[in-house]
Order: structure tokens, then C-alpha cells, then sequence
């Protein structure tokens, strides 16, 4: 299983849209892999519980869900992989 790399940029398939965000932080959750991501302040993109985002660069079948904002702040998010799906 790929996984996005820390401290370095990753792109985001939202809704059709591409985004570039850093990776600041990965972990393993158990059942998926959480990861923390910066975006650029100036995206206006308002995630909601369960959407999903795909990772180009990892592959077609790579899906991350969104799960918080870990610090309240709008341009910090925090997604999952599950390890099966």
C-alpha cells in the first residue's frame, strides 16, 4: 500500500477539482491510515463528515474520507485510507 509522504505535497481529486496540499502528519489507525494535511489558506473548500477525495498520484482505487479538523482550523484537515477497500 502507498501512502502519502510527510512533508511533502499531495494532490486532492474533490468533487472534480484538484487541490495541493503537505502532508504534515501520518499514522496508523488500526483498521486505516489517518493523515493530517495543510492546505493553502486561500482555498475555500468547506469539507463535510464522510466526503471522499480521491489521491491521483497513489492510484485509481485510493480514496480518502474526511474525518476532522484536528485543530478547529479551516486549511488543517484530516483524512483516512482505509487499509481494505
Amino acid at each position: 500500500m502507498r501512502l502519502p509522504l510527510i512533508n511533502q505535497p499531495v494532490s486532492l481529486s474533490i468533487k472534480g477539482k484538484s487541490y495541493v496540499a503537505t502532508c504534515i502528519d501520518l499514522f496508523d489507525g488500526g483498521f486505516g491510515y489517518y493523515f493530517d494535511a495543510v492546505f493553502p489558506k486561500k482555498t475555500c473548500h468547506k469539507f463535510s463528515v464522510g466526503e471522499q477525495c480521491g489521491i491521483p498520484e497513489l492510484g485509481d482505487k485510493y480514496l480518502a474520507d474526511f474525518v476532522s479538523y484536528p485543530t478547529g482550523e479551516a486549511w488543517k484537515v484530516r483524512f483516512l485510507i482505509l487499509k481494505w477497500g
